[in-house]
């Protein structure tokens, strides 16, 4: 061990949280950081900057984990994939590139369920830190959006757009909302994103994608008080014998793997763990921290029994209702012929627009249970999942009016379905029909005490007759939306789940046969009390250790009605200042 190998603060992970965190830090001259990422530098590739080849990286394997789960049960024993961006940046090189922020009464529940000065009042600065959101004049009357300075940031590292290119589809779906009684929102990023809202996305004005890599690490790379280990895959948080004065564990460094070989690295102040929902829990595990029951089955010796580690997993489960329109409403199926395709490449090159300058889905709709499934009563089928506060917040919310409990998305163009393709020469759309307050609860947990062995996850998808009748209830409700005056003229006939599904047990089988998950993962080591199944204080630190935190989507302890991008920048931002000033 040298000098050189000894920082202030290590850094596992240089993902979406980990750069944010890494960034803030070397701030100070003064403060020497080093970043553990698994993955490389993917931040100049073409497939990474143009939005509109975002679903190019989905299971690239210099890019993605491409984690499974577990064979699902109740989803006919398939296991679901679930990818995790494996590169400086994380997923926020491989997503769809959707900001969005929940409800400001989700955010209050951090604080609820036991952590105090996590809350919605508490977060917006942070939102507002994190990003620079400038539209135009001109956007903001034809998008008809209100700008609300206290809520949006101007000058922050990630830049948030709007869309530049309406699809066709678009106009009829939202007038098909509005008939149906959801409102327009103006400005969905102020605490309250119930109704129909234009998308927000991580896009810059040069029309490229903006990330945790290109925002917060280009500017710093090449600062003398950072170093980045990339390749390096960490496989152990290193603790000193004996703890503390108050028993408390001590993490003196992290051990990882790069080029067949083990090393190590020394912190003389914090570990910082930002490795996201999946391997947080796997890594905590590997180093002796979590139940005791899962560590001595794999033969690690228990240096914290903490049971909460890798319980708690949550996710936005989905399913598609996919209808092919008139051919004048153009789908994202044009970009199949290779000419058109050409075209749209030399668009972009030449002046940033097209199909490829951004994402597809333009609208979204975030829905409480009054604007799709009024006369449903859950109560019927809702027998007591938990006894936790948890349970009964979402049971609360599901019975109430206004948090949303389904997202929607519109998609131009045929959503990727299990043993479902489009025919060529045809238009589709697409609705995105996804749970944002799902029952299921899942776990992580490692399969083995090897290391670099993936972590064995089960979301335990549809294990709950809530989950499934939300389900049932959106395509029952996107069937209403189809037979709209607005959309009628547009939609020809249902694809998916198709004319013959009709009665409720057939639903149930679709729905069981074509659900996945949102990649949303939290919750895996939950920022909530000890007692309640906590892995880390409202200081985010470890509980039984006294310098090791947690900063990254696993300690959100319960789902939000939104994509989790922006609230995981909040979430570092916040965090990174908390380590700042010793909490």
């Amino acid at each position: 061990m040298t000098p050189s190998d000894i920082f202030d603060y290590i850094v596992i992970g240089g993902g979406t949280s980990g750069l944010v965190v890494a960034a803030r830090l070397v701030e100070d001259p003064a403060i020497r950081v080093c970043i553990v990422e698994a993955g490389g530098d993917v931040s100049t590739e073409p497939d990474v900057l143009v939005p509109g080849f975002g679903f190019k990286n989905i299971g690239k394997p210099d890019m993605d984990w491409r984690f499974s789960s577990a064979p699902q049960t109740h989803a006919g024993g398939r296991p679901l994939f679930l990818p995790r961006g494996k590169a400086l940046g994380g997923s926020s090189m491989i997503n769809l590139m959707v900001l969005g922020r929940g409800h400001a009464a989700e955010y209050n529940a951090f604080e609820t369920l036991g952590s105090p000065g996590w809350n919605w009042q508490g977060l917006v600065e942070y939102f507002r830190k994190s990003e620079t959101f400038a539209p135009t004049p001109a956007q903001v009357s034809s998008l008809c959006v209100a700008v609300n300075p206290q809520a949006h940031g101007t000058e922050g590292p990630v830049h948030r757009s709007l869309a530049t290119r309406i699809s066709d589809i678009d106009s009829p779906w939202v007038g098909a909302l509005k008939e149906l009684g959801v409102p327009y929102n103006p400005d969905s990023f102020s605490g309250d994103n119930t109704g129909v809202w234009g998308v927000n996305r991580s896009i810059d004005s040069r029309a490229q994608r903006s990330s945790s890599a290109s925002g917060y690490y280009a500017p710093v790379k090449s600062r003398d008080n950072l170093v980045v280990i990339t390749a390096a895959h960490a496989t152990r948080i290193l603790f000193n014998s004996s703890g503390d004065a108050s028993g408390l564990r001590i993490a003196t460094g992290v051990e990882y793997r790069k080029d067949g070989r083990l090393h190590t690295v020394s912190a003389s102040k914090e570990v910082l763990l930002c490795a996201g929902a999946f391997q947080t829990p796997q890594l905590l595990e590997l180093s002796g921290i979590g139940d005791k029951n899962v560590l001595t089955g794999h033969g690690i010796p228990v240096l914290v029994d903490l049971p909460g580690v890798g319980s708690n997993l949550q996710d936005h489960f989905w399913c598609p209702y996919v209808a092919e329109t008139d051919l004048k409403f153009e789908s994202i199926e044009v970009l199949q012929d290779p000419l058109r395709a050409a075209e749209e490449w030399k668009l972009y090159e030449e002046s940033q627009t097209g199909l490829l300058a951004g994402t597809p889905s333009t609208s979204y709709a975030f829905l409480p249970k009054q604007y799709f499934a009024k006369d449903w009563e859950p109560a019927r089928v809702a027998e007591p999942l938990s006894t936790s506060p948890q349970w009964k917040m979402q049971m609360d919310w599901l019975n109430g009016d206004t948090i949303p409990v389904l997202e929607m998305g519109i998609f131009p163009g045929f959503l990727p379905v299990p043993s479902h393709t489009p025919e060529p020469g045809k238009s589709y759309c697409s609705f995105f029909l996804a749970l944002t307050h799902a029952f299921a609860r899942g776990t992580v947990h490692i399969a083995s005490p090897d290391p670099l062995a993936a972590p064995s996850i089960d979301p335990c998808v549809l294990d709950n007759a809530l989950d499934i009748d939300l389900l049932v209830q959106a395509i029952k409700f996107s069937r209403r939306l189809a037979a709209t005056a607005d959309l009628r003229t547009a939609i020809t006939h249902e694809v998916l789940p198709g004319a013959a599904v009709e009665s409720d047990s057939d639903l149930v089988a679709y729905v069981r046969k074509t659900v996945s998950t949102v990649f949303h993962p939290i919750g895996t080591a939950a920022m909530l009390p000890r007692s309640e199944g906590g892995v880390v204080d409202s200081a985010l630190r470890v509980y039984g250790t006294a310098n090791l935190r947690v900063i990254d989507a696993s300690i959100i302890p319960i789902h939000l009605s939104a994509h989790i991008q922006a609230t995981v920048y909040a979430i570092a931002e916040k965090g990174v200042d908390i380590v700042k000033h010793g909490n």
